[in-house]
């Protein structure tokens, strides 16, 4: 009995201690708790980032789905007013789900989580159209393009590119509607004797992209008299 007597001392002795602000902030705690409970119910809409979750690498979007769906929540009005995007995630993604082709994803208010005390009420769009295309290879040779003309008795001679190709991926039927690789232009006004530039390869959209490097070097020559 002596030694639990003294263990019921120290518990009663640690309970003790700052009893004043422990009971302070069980009130605040208590105080919160009903204001948020009893505060005026609210509704707002929030543009969600939409996650696909990772594309299998040998596919690719080809089309443009929207990045973005508007979600409406409702919840106490302090809290979903401050709530912001990316305190909503979707619950899984659609990664595993897709193929290659079309693929229409829908959604629902249900894949959403969102913080306790919030409800996910509806979302807009519903449906997302998802177009994807096998990713493939090519090399295409690369053609300098020229601006101006040289000086006056001289005309444009030989000309050499290094490398010769360039290596780009992207969506196959992209891909199948080039033929060549081409330059920014290469400036050659005025010019009356050989020079070599470094040249960048011109952009050929934002889904097809150079592999081994985005310029080439370019030996320009330049001959007298006109052909």
């Amino acid at each position: 009995m002596g030694r639990a007597g003294d263990v019921i001392k120290v518990l009663r002795g640690r309970l003790a201690d700052n009893l004043g602000i422990k009971v302070l902030s069980l009130g605040l705690a208590v105080a919160l708790w009903v204001v948020v409970v009893g505060e005026q119910k609210a509704e707002v809409v929030l543009n969600v980032p939409l996650d696909l979750g990772q594309i299998p690498r040998n596919l690719m979007i080809v089309n443009d789905p929207v990045e973005f769906v508007a979600l409406k929540v409702r919840g106490p009005r302090s809290l979903v007013q401050a709530l912001a995007p990316n305190e909503v995630t979707m619950r899984g993604t659609f990664a595993r789900a897709i193929k290659e082709g079309e693929n229409i994803l829908n959604f629902g208010a249900e894949q959403f989580q969102v913080p306790r005390g919030v409800e996910a009420l509806s979302v807009s769009p519903t449906r997302v159209r998802l177009l994807l295309e096998a990713v493939d290879e090519r090399r295409l040779e690369v053609i300098p393009k020229f601006r101006g003309e040289p000086a006056r008795g001289h005309a444009l001679g030989e000309v050499r590119v290094t490398p010769k190709e360039v290596r780009v991926v992207g969506p196959q039927g992209e891909l199948k509607r080039l033929s060549h690789a081409f330059t920014q232009p290469i400036d050659i006004k005025g010019q009356d004797r050989d020079f070599r530039v470094t040249a960048a390869i011109e952009p050929f959209g934002r889904r097809v992209r150079i592999v081994d490097g985005e310029t080439v070097r370019v030996e320009i020559g330049i001959k007298k008299g006109r052909t």
